[in-house]
């Protein structure tokens, strides 16, 4: 009968959280689709508007260590009250009077991200141990849900580059409060449900055994697997663990640096490259393009993921997107190809981050303590990006695709050198 009970729960606090994960992909790419209005709102230089991936990336890396107060405070609760702030920020964006106002609101919603996300998959891991890499992948897919919504609600609102004497500033800044309003509601669904649930049917975390797939470290410590959670001999006692885990954090330090590059700065790269340089609308739909890929990828990969081990689906998507990139620099002037080419490049994005969590689990067992940590490195490379591209994009918007190779080439080298690791240990 308990078990019965705590199945029923985990499937109600899943479904929430699939359901918030909606949400958060639409407030994640909320702001990119706008960052040329924002400009004129704001007299500023899309130089200056680049600065918001590094606060955002930084509020993600504090964010990201919330795991590691969880003995202390409840994680249910913290997490609540991150996703609620987060909602308040987000709506309330066209109402900021200054630039100042947005950097330190996209700060505090970077800290309610981290804290999301790396708290939530240690969560879902730990009610589904058994099919962590599904779970994963349908996580992704519901954050992508939501990144195709983000730009297509934000199109219709959206002016891009226009005479200053046909639209003006109010007018920008009256027609982004319906859509950034409605995000807001959206995102504070969840957590108000969330609340209700903490005191009615509040989750109780549940042992669970390690899902490492090393033999030999099953055959050495069996007699020790059924411990509680904090004292799992198998994970623990791996050889190089913390090695291990800190390749994979700069592994996807480098991966998420190429991911949320594009994600953040292709829409305006395509607004700006010479000589077919495509209008505010069209990029929106180009952007669509690479959240419905991603989307798509994410159900794909979580029927495949039953199947194929993460290590292999991690490999051919890091090719697809190597692909992708290839195809889209030598047919950059074909507007066919260029929505194409960001079908396959989220199609390819779409498996990675979830493949490395699974894998992570695989063979290392997530804990609270080892997601922050492993989330802690995931934008670390993202706070640097405005610095290293952002004062060439108008000027050299294809340093984008520069950027991106190099990053990529990082990733793969890092996974090939993890992969030879675990084999030879």
């Amino acid at each position: 009968m308990k078990k019965i009970i705590t199945n029923t729960t985990n499937i109600i606090y899943t479904v929430l959280i699939y359901i918030n994960y909606i949400s958060f992909g639409i407030t994640c790419n909320a702001l990119w689709p706008v960052l040329i209005d924002l400009s004129y709102i704001y007299d500023v230089s899309s130089e200056t508007l680049d600065y918001l991936v590094s606060f955002a990336a930084f509020g993600y890396t504090i964010g990201s260590l919330t795991g590691f107060i969880y003995k202390w405070i409840n994680r249910q609760l913290v997490i609540i009250g991150m996703v609620t702030t987060m909602a308040i920020l987000i709506a309330y964006t066209p109402y900021y009077t200054s630039i100042y106002q947005l950097f330190i609101a996209t700060l505090i919603i970077g800290i309610g991200s981290g804290s999301w996300e790396s708290s939530n998959t240690v969560w879902l891991i730990e009610m589904w141990p058994e099919h962590q890499a599904s779970v994963m992948q349908i996580q992704q897919f519901m954050y992508g849900i939501g990144s195709i919504i983000s730009p297509s609600l934000l199109a219709p609102f959206v002016h891009g580059i226009a005479n200053e004497t046909e639209i003006n500033v109010e007018t920008r800044k009256s027609s982004l409060i319906i859509p950034f309003m409605s995000i807001g509601a959206l995102q504070i669904i969840a957590p108000i449900i969330m609340f209700g649930m903490f005191f009615f049917r509040r989750y109780e975390k549940t042992n669970r055994s390690s899902s490492i797939t090393s033999e030999s470290s099953k055959s050495d410590d069996e007699s020790e697997t059924d411990s509680d959670d904090e004292s799992d001999s198998a994970p623990y006692k791996m050889k190089y663990r913390k090695i291990k885990l800190i390749l994979i954090g700069l592994m996807l330090a480098a991966y998420m640096g190429a991911e949320m590059a594009y994600n953040d700065y292709s829409d305006t790269m395509f607004q700006y490259w010479q000589p077919d340089r495509l209008t505010a609308t069209q990029s929106a739909t180009v952007m669509a393009c690479l959240c419905t890929g991603c989307t798509v990828g994410c159900l794909i990969t979580a029927i495949i993921s039953l199947r194929l081990k993460p290590n292999i689906i991690i490999a051919y998507h890091l090719a697809i997107i190597i692909g992708a990139l290839s195809l889209l620099y030598v047919g950059r002037h074909n507007t066919i190809i260029i929505y194409i080419s960001n079908a396959m490049l989220g199609y390819g994005f779409s498996a990675v981050w979830p493949g490395i969590l699974a894998f992570t689990e695989r063979h290392l067992k997530m804990t609270d303590r080892a997601s922050s940590f492993i989330f802690f490195f995931t934008e670390s490379a993202v706070m640097f990006t405005p610095l290293l591209i952002g004062q060439y994009l108008t000027t050299q918007p294809l340093i984008l695709m520069l950027f991106e190779a190099i990053y990529m080439t990082i990733s793969i080298i890092l996974f090939i050198i993890i992969s030879m690791l675990f084999l030879l240990t």
